[in-house]
């Protein structure tokens, strides 16, 4: 029986957070993905306990979004207004940028802090 190669997965880019809890601003670095985009809902739970009324999602290390990581930026959205709160995307890579707006959620993306060239367009 000759040997079957089995297809190798990429090493995986887990997605790393950092939580600021005195100014509402997560960091976000790697793949938002079907494996770790619950980690991003629940970040963003701990920083409605706060009491701070805006939040900030620095996605400048946001290197890949699949549909499980725009479902959580979109629940990401529905608890900031429950909570009575705002939620912007800053530092959003081009990619990042232009995968909200085909998805239709690029009012995520604070237009003062964001610098990208897509706006241009």
């Amino acid at each position: 029986m000759p040997a079957r190669v089995l297809a190798q997965r990429p090493p995986e880019r887990p997605l790393l957070l950092s939580i600021d809890l005195r100014s509402g601003r997560i960091t976000a670095v790697g793949e938002l993905d079907r494996l770790v985009a619950h980690r991003l809902s629940d970040a963003l739970h701990a920083l409605s306990v706060t009491g701070h009324r805006s939040w900030t999602i620095d996605a400048a290390g946001i290197t890949f979004c699949d549909a499980e990581g725009l479902r959580a930026l979109a629940g990401a959205t529905t608890l900031a207004e429950e909570r009575g709160c705002t939620l912007r995307l800053v530092a959003a890579s081009p990619f990042t940028v232009r995968l909200l707006r085909l998805t239709g959620l690029s009012h995520l993306v604070d237009r003062a802090a964001d610098r990208s060239p897509l706006d241009a367009a």
